[in-house]
């Protein structure tokens, strides 16, 4: 038996120094990011997350020659999530003279110098390709750099075109004179204000990744778990206890010979830090800073051992030396942490059910979805945007010029359309429109002429043509009545206006509107993914939508990504001959868009849930498992304290009811609490769990008590 407690807790302590490692490592990540962050942070610094491609490709040509005139240096900082969720920080160089050292502090993590001088000279001596650290181009690093294994990357390249510019840029080795006047032919040169240029504009948050919270969950949960059996071990020894003090031994001596193996345990938290911190730093000297991660990684392990070990040996301190010699103790303290560490388990166990719950929603309307959408399976929508092979997690406005540019291309190509469907509410339609507007609903649609012929909407020709023009055309139902149709027209207006933006179309430059009377009987698809939502729908107001007549609303959205936002579609003969075999679409320079299906698209989408899914099982089966055996210790309490009592009970035919009334009565009211509380919140997961764990736990307590009850009535028969 002893040996069973030993494996037990030793098991306990590794997944405990394992999470451990795991939670440190995010916590690490943090730092480092914030470390990277202010690096340079007191040097003259510029940014340009507000300028345009166009913008960035100028303030780069300018600086390279100022740099070249110039003793100063230039790196921009860009931050980008890679798909497998770890973040690359990207230092592109322009460096004033590549035979000059460059005077700069240098990066550095854990005792380890990342970036110096010397590094960038290697860099800026090199190629127009010449990298260091994160790629795939051998032949062009000169230097690998260290890094966090799927956490945190670095690369420093050279900053060769607008593409390379982050969304900052120091300028190192500049006085203030010198600094405010490099700013002024910057922004000379990109057509903005100095202030444009010295302000910063936007910024980034990191959260933390779904394996970090579910293992600080972990390690809450096993904690609690290694609690409940030190306790339970150190109750069971209370027997042992009394026959030591009568041998003359302290509680003090007693206790540390308990806990011995656990202390010897806690060791095995060494190597596992150890092997941990090694198995993440990637190129880092093994060095004190690196020992001390490592040690600091298992740290909360370490702590927790020591507070489960105190609240385990505070029942052998507080107990009595007479009542430890008869085995008799207060059920108190280990009743009440069993039913601590039990309401805990429900609460993780419903709070999950209440999480769970959307994502469940939204397979089943993707199954919906992909019934309705049948007719279109085969079409692609954009999925996401691409640099180079990596793909784009910022914001892909930064994209929307170079996406319309491709769109004005091709929108004339056999098999490119553009459709996006709007139904606007009331409280929509008053907010552009005002409260006198008597119009409660409109479907809207957005489309290109390509795509209204398609679906059998006719357009004239000499209308189509207008509006190729750059006049904005609207098609409003025949239906309407004369002020209706007025309505309608000062809504349209009023939720489309032109605004400042990058893409300036012709419509934007003199503004000119035609609304024309057509037949809406037809049921068009609209596009829909709300399951509240039809399929089809008539009565649309139609936007005629060209490349000439686009406003900001459109031109931009042309970015948009997804089944129901995305603007643009292509049918399969389009796609094979607009896309490269990755389904991606050059839309200029290094940027590309990245086409998907529908079918495929939902397909992702739904893998995506079901990995979701499959976590969240696993952890409710820990859960559930743990609420078992919660239970059972909960019988066995009261078959401990309670043995006489049970005894008697037992040998006279009381059944499960009258032995284990109180417990009975607590597991099936907390279950029904869980279950009407997910009732009220509307999740039909908890209401399903919170009566399959009232099943599980009186099933628990009948099979427990059948296996448990004799052998107390022997122990109890013993005694006397």
């Amino acid at each position: 038996m002893k040996k069973a407690w030993s494996i037990v807790s030793l098991l306990l302590i590794a997944l405990l120094g394992v999470t451990s490692v795991i939670c440190v490592k995010g916590v690490f990540e943090a730092l480092v990011s914030r470390q990277v962050d202010d690096w340079l942070s007191d040097q003259p610094t510029i940014f340009t997350s507000q300028l345009t491609d166009r913008q960035k490709d100028s303030l780069v040509a300018e600086l390279q020659n100022l740099a070249n005139k110039g003793t100063f240096t230039a790196i921009s900082l860009d931050k980008e999530s890679l798909q497998s969720g770890a973040n690359l920080y990207t230092f592109s160089i322009l460096p004033a003279s590549i035979d000059g050292e460059t005077s700069i502090d240098p990066l550095v993590v854990l005792g380890t110098t990342l970036i110096d001088g010397t590094l960038i000279k290697r860099v800026g001596a090199g190629s127009p390709n010449s990298y260091a650290g994160y790629g795939n181009d051998v032949y062009s690093r000169v230097s690998d750099l260290p890094s966090i294994r799927s956490g945190i990357y670095f690369r420093v390249d050279r900053m060769g075109a607008g593409s390379n510019l982050g969304s900052s840029c120091t300028l190192l080795n500049l006085g203030s004179a010198d600094f405010k006047s490099t700013v002024d032919s910057l922004s000379s040169a990109v057509g903005v204000t100095p202030e444009t240029l010295t302000t910063k504009m936007s910024g980034s948050t990191s959260e933390p990744g779904l394996i970090y919270l579910f293992c600080i969950g972990a390690f809450a949960l096993l904690s609690l778990i290694l609690c409940l059996v030190m306790v339970t071990h150190s109750l069971l020894e209370l027997k042992t206890l009394g026959i030591h003090l009568m041998l003359g031994w302290s509680k003090v001596d007693f206790a540390s010979e308990l806990l011995s193996s656990q202390a010897l345990q806690i060791l095995v938290l060494i190597p596992i830090g150890m092997v941990g911190v090694y198995a993440y730093l990637d190129g880092f000297t093994i060095n004190a800073a690196f020992v001390g991660l490592a040690l600091v990684s298992v740290l909360p392990a370490v702590v927790m051992v020591l507070v489960a070990a105190m609240i385990s040996v505070a029942p052998l301190i507080a107990t009595r030396p007479v009542e430890a010699i008869h085995g008799r103790y207060s059920r108190r303290g280990f009743y009440g942490l069993t039913v601590a560490v039990y309401l805990v388990c429900l609460v993780a166990i419903f709070a999950g059910c209440l999480y769970i719950d959307q994502p469940l929603t939204m397979y089943a309307d993707l199954a919906r979805t992909r019934s309705a959408w049948q007719e279109y399976e085969g079409w692609y929508v954009v999925r996401d945007f691409s640099i180079g092979n990596t793909r784009l997690t910022d914001n892909p406005m930064e994209l929307s010029e170079d996406m319309y540019t491709w769109y004005a291309e091709h929108e004339h190509d056999d098999g490119v359309y553009l459709a996006n469907a709007i139904n606007y509410n009331e409280s929509t339609i008053r907010a552009y429109s005002g409260s006198d507007t008597t119009l409660k609903q409109l479907w809207y649609l957005a489309a290109s002429p390509s795509y209204l012929e398609l679906m059998g909407v006719n357009v004239p020709a000499d209308i189509v043509e207008r509006a190729e023009q750059g006049v904005r055309v609207y098609l409003l139902p025949d239906s309407l009545s004369a002020s209706e149709v007025n309505e309608v027209k000062d809504f349209l207006i009023a939720a489309r206006k032109p605004s400042d933006s990058n893409i300036v179309t012709p419509f934007m430059e003199n503004p000119e509107y035609e609304f024309i009377s057509y037949n809406a009987d037809k049921e068009l698809f609209t596009w829909s993914t709300n399951p509240e939502e039809p399929v089809t729908s008539s009565g649309f107001a139609i936007a005629v939508v060209t490349a000439a007549n686009m406003v900001p609303f459109e031109s931009e959205s042309l970015v948009a990504t997804g089944l129901e936002n995305a603007y643009m579609k292509l049918d399969e003969h389009a796609a094979s001959s607009l896309l490269d075999a990755d389904n991606r679409a050059e839309i200029g320079g290094s940027a590309g868009a990245r086409f998907a299906t529908v079918g495929n698209y939902i397909d992702g989408l739904q893998k995506t849930l079901e990995e979701l899914f499959a976590l969240f099982s696993a952890v409710l089966v820990v859960l559930v498992a743990t609420v078992s055996v919660l239970v059972a210790c909960l019988v066995n309490v009261v078959n401990r304290v309670n043995a006489q009592e049970i005894s008697v009970k037992y040998v006279l035919g009381f059944g499960v009811w009258e032995l284990y009334r109180r417990e009975v009565l607590f597991v099936t009211v907390t279950a029904l609490l869980g279950a009407g509380v997910s009732a009220l919140f509307g999740s039909s997961a908890g209401v399903l769990v919170g009566f399959a764990l009232l099943v599980l736990s009186n099933f628990v307590i009948g099979v427990a008590s059948r296996r448990k009850s004799a052998a107390v009535v022997l122990e109890t028969v013993s005694k006397e």
